[in-house]
């Protein structure tokens, strides 16, 4: 391939952000010489410029972690992520189900547990208060 096309395909390449760091700095290179074709001269300043800005030699990235801090890490993350959707799984299911203790049974039956209740809210009340009593009732239970 010639400098030409060279020159034509890396910078087509770069503006769609497909280049490696070894092929920047061959397409600052090419751009340094006399020969670019006319219609890329407008590019020209501007891989100058970038040339001049960019470092000389690609520093060696390291990890900030070692694996073993890594797989740590991982394993606490997911460790919390199943506790906190244990306890909220948990926390919800209890807050759904009915409970009451009749005559020191637990009943779980929400018709047994109204009845109870109905039975004893008017033996408390009064034939006005009764409605409100059981309006109340049935508003907490949502029963229509």
């Amino acid at each position: 391939m010639n400098n030409k096309n060279d020159i034509r395909t890396l910078t087509e390449r770069f503006f769609l952000g497909e280049t490696t760091l070894a092929e920047e700095q061959q397409l600052y290179q090419l751009y340094q010489r006399e020969e670019i074709p006319q219609d890329l001269q407008p590019y020209r300043q501007m891989f100058l410029d970038m040339q001049a800005i960019a470092p000389d030699t690609v520093a060696e990235v390291r990890p900030l972690r070692s694996t073993h801090i890594r797989r740590w890490l991982v394993a606490a993350s997911l460790a919390l992520v199943i506790g906190f959707s244990t306890f909220f799984l948990f926390h919800h299911q209890q807050h759904e189900e009915c409970v009451a203790y009749i005559y020191g049974q637990k009943t779980t039956d929400i018709n047994v547990i109204m009845a109870e209740m109905k039975h004893s809210a008017e033996a408390m009340t009064t034939d006005a208060q009764h409605d409100i009593v059981e309006s109340q009732l049935n508003e907490m239970f949502n029963i229509e």
